[in-house]
């Protein structure tokens, strides 16, 4: 049940992919939750969608703040302001001895419930990503509320506990590392292999040789995250793809020509290629 939320300080921010995060918390089934919160106004037009994203073990506290260096966030935020995404960003910070998981599930959809309660909030469009901890715990939340969400992308988390029948509601993307030797290629495909075999929209993705902590930082690119944002619920409840063209592949190339398959802080020649046939070629400034 929600108690109370408050902004602490809306002078007390931090800036990750250029959205400002104020700090929040809130109380919900009797447990205090920090977390940080960004609004994007896109291109000013229709409702807000809700993204959260679930950070995994080694941020876990209450200073409100370690959450905020995984390189995931700058990642989703990036894209949101790429694509003028009309959005609330919300990264929770899960207490030091509690996990994404158990009795969070519930302290998690009420800080949802809240932040939906908002005239301007688009009940249409909410996306959960989370990696590591915060990967399994997104497929926690899918298992224990289906239908909540839009879609998801979960990223090196663990599914063996969730229920098929409630998780493939959800379209889901998600992304393991081979080289992972705390979260089980095996046991995430055998899940999928379940969904799909239920009728459910999944992605699944392996990464030759990345180790865990490779997957929680490179598994955001522009192409899955699109992915992910792309879809919306219709009048009936039925996921669908927006009827506005959706990025496909993103490819980066250096002033000079050169593809870089991992660009960082500098300017690029950015061209996409999206879900209609069509091409966009720009030159951007990325920060990673």
């Amino acid at each position: 049940m929600l108690i109370a939320a408050v902004i602490i300080a809306a002078s007390v921010s931090s800036i990750a992919g250029d959205l400002v995060f104020d700090v929040c918390q809130g109380y919900y089934s009797g447990t205090k939750l920090p977390y940080r919160k960004a609004i994007s106004n896109g291109d000013g037009n229709g409702k807000y969608a809700l993204v959260i994203y679930l950070h995994g073990g080694s941020s876990k506290g209450n200073d409100n703040n370690k959450q905020l260096a995984e390189k995931g966030i700058d990642s989703i935020a990036n894209y949101i302001l790429r694509h003028n995404e009309k959005a609330v960003f919300v990264v929770p910070q899960c207490p030091s001895d509690k996990s994404w998981g158990g009795p969070m599930l519930s302290v998690l959809e009420g800080l949802i419930d809240e932040q939906m309660q908002a005239a301007d909030m688009d009940h249409n469009r909410i996306y959960i990503f989370g990696g590591s901890m915060g990967g399994t715990g997104t497929w926690s939340m899918l298992s224990a509320y289906p239908g909540l969400f839009t879609s998801a992308m979960p990223v090196a988390g663990n599914p063996s506990q969730c229920i098929a029948d409630n998780v493939v509601k959800t379209p889901i993307f998600t992304v393991m590392g081979t080289a992972d030797r705390i979260m089980s290629v095996q046991v995430t495909s055998d899940f999928i292999s379940l969904l799909n075999s239920l009728g459910g929209e999944t992605m699944f993705e392996t990464e030759d040789g990345w180790s865990h902590e490779t997957t929680c930082v490179q598994s955001y690119t522009d192409q899955r995250i699109g992915w992910v944002m792309a879809h919306i619920k219709g009048e009936d409840g039925v996921e669908s793809v927006r009827s506005e063209k959706a990025v496909c592949c993103t490819e980066y190339y250096a002033l000079n020509g050169c593809r870089s398959d991992a660009p960082h802080n500098g300017i690029y020649v950015v061209k996409r290629s999206f879900s209609d046939g069509s091409h966009d070629a720009r030159i951007e400034y990325i920060k990673q």
